[in-house]
C-alpha cells in the first residue's frame, strides 16, 4: 500500500496557531501527504461541540496545509488505549510514548481496517 505508520509524540496544545505550526513542521519533516483525524462524536453518534471544533480545525488544516484529511470516529479509543497500556510491557509503552499516542494509533488502525 505504500503506507508507513510510526507513532510520534503527542503534541501539547497551547492554542490553535501553535498546534498548526507543530503539525506543519511534522508534515514537512516526515513528508506527510495525508492525515487521519479523530472525530470525538457523542456516544449516540451525534455531533457535539467537540466534534464541531474538530471539524473546524480540519478546515483550517485543509486550507493551510492542503493535505488529504479523513475524519475517523474516535469514540472509546482512549478507554481502549488505557486498558491496552496497563497490559503492555515497559518496552511496548516506550514504543508508543504515551496513552494519547496509543489512542492515535488505534484511530489509525480503525481507518486502515475500514472497507
Amino acid at each position: 500500500m505504500g503506507v508507513a505508520v510510526r507513532p510520534l509524540p503527542a503534541l501539547s496544545y497551547k492554542g490553535s496557531r501553535d498546534l498548526l505550526a507543530k503539525i506543519r513542521r511534522l508534515v514537512e519533516q516526515h513528508q506527510i501527504e495525508s492525515l487521519v483525524i479523530g472525530l470525538p462524536l457523542n456516544m449516540d453518534g451525534t455531533t457535539g461541540e467537540s466534534a464541531s471544533q474538530a471539524r473546524k480545525f480540519m478546515q483550517t488544516l485543509q486550507s493551510q496545509l492542503n493535505l488529504r484529511l479523513t475524519a475517523v470516529d474516535e469514540r472509546l479509543t482512549t478507554v481502549e488505549a488505557v486498558e491496552l497500556w496497563r497490559n503492555m510491557s515497559l518496552r511496548q509503552q516506550k514504543k508508543y510514548r504515551s496513552v494519547d499516542s496509543l489512542a492515535a494509533a488505534l484511530i489509525l488502525q480503525r481507518f486502515l481496517e475500514e472497507p
